[in-house]
């Protein structure tokens, strides 16, 4: 069994990555119920995988009881929320087709089980979805936030080519119709290519005479591209600069240093109770008494 969502992200706080960003679109996807559960997030390894800091690692779950579908929160730091309320910590409620989960500026439609195998294009895969969300908040950004590649070392030393446009492809090489040209004699006139789209940039050898080198091995068709990874085409070296692959590592480091530090205190063992309250309330209780025996020894002194 297969369900689908609504994705709509709407970003805020320290999530958001540009004052000027619009609504985005609305993004579609299916998620596999064929363990029982769907698990919202910010851990890679969930089914619905949200890239935002104000995200849990294991958010909230979609379940199944005898009422039908049900959403429980599972202890996050930030809430869950269901028709405008927040939904109490490990207390599942009916979810019904239609319904929208909020979860950190994020509205999760619930649109029920899938009713036909038909392909549908709209449909994103849950693979790449955190991809998607992050370049849908990139999309929007000023020059500063958009992808491109530097010229580190060799004759253009200090040049850049912006990635700006999707689907695009911008040619390196000698030839003055590149995007790029490169006056380096090792290199072929139409020598490689770049293109940028929702899932990332690749680059791909363009049968190359002295072929194209990423990370320091030579590269066979094409090859993504991750933030900071160096290109090199002859005598010239590239680096990739990212913005939206840099911000998916940052959360997926954030994830692991919180997970490390759980893992690394261990389980609690019961704490005995300090003794120290027992032995504060002798010590007044010892003080009262010693008190009013000093007043009823005034007193009876007085009398006589």
């Amino acid at each position: 069994m297969r369900l689908r969502f609504a994705i709509r992200t709407r970003p805020t706080g320290a999530d958001r990555v540009s004052d000027a960003l619009a609504p985005v679109s609305e993004r579609l996807i299916e998620a596999s119920f064929d363990s029982g559960e769907v698990v919202i997030g910010r851990h890679a390894d969930v089914a619905i995988e949200l890239p935002f800091a104000a995200v849990s690692g294991r958010h909230a779950r979609l379940s199944r009881d005898e009422r039908g579908f049900a959403v429980e929160d599972l202890g996050s730091t930030n809430g869950t929320w269901l028709a405008g309320r927040r939904l109490l910590p490990h207390k599942s409620e009916s979810l019904a087709v239609g319904e929208t989960i909020g979860i950190a500026g994020v509205e999760i439609v619930f649109e029920g089980e899938r009713q036909e195998d038909l392909f549908d294009p709209a449909l994103d895969s849950t693979a790449t979805l955190a991809r998607r969300l992050v370049h849908d908040i990139f999309y929007a950004c000023p020059p500063a936030e958009i992808p491109r590649v530097v010229v580190l070392d060799g004759p253009e030393r200090g040049r850049e080519l912006v990635l700006a446009a999707h689907g695009r492809v911008f040619l390196l090489g000698r030839g003055a119709n590149c995007d790029l040209a490169l006056p380096d004699d090792d290199i072929s006139r139409e020598h490689a290519a770049l293109e940028r789209s929702v899932d990332g940039i690749v680059v791909r050898d363009l049968a190359s005479k002295n072929g194209v080198e990423v990370g320091g091995e030579r590269i066979s068709g094409q090859c993504r591209l991750r933030d900071g990874e160096i290109i090199r085409i002859g005598e010239t070296e590239l680096r990739v600069s990212d913005p939206e692959d840099r911000y998916l590592r940052r959360m997926e480091e954030a994830v692991g240093e919180v997970e490390a530090g759980v893992a690394s205190q261990g389980p609690r063992s019961p704490q005995r109770p300090s003794p120290m309250p027992w032995v504060a309330a002798i010590i007044a209780t010892t003080v009262l008494l010693l008190v009013l025996g000093l007043v009823l020894a005034l007193v009876f002194g007085a009398l006589n």
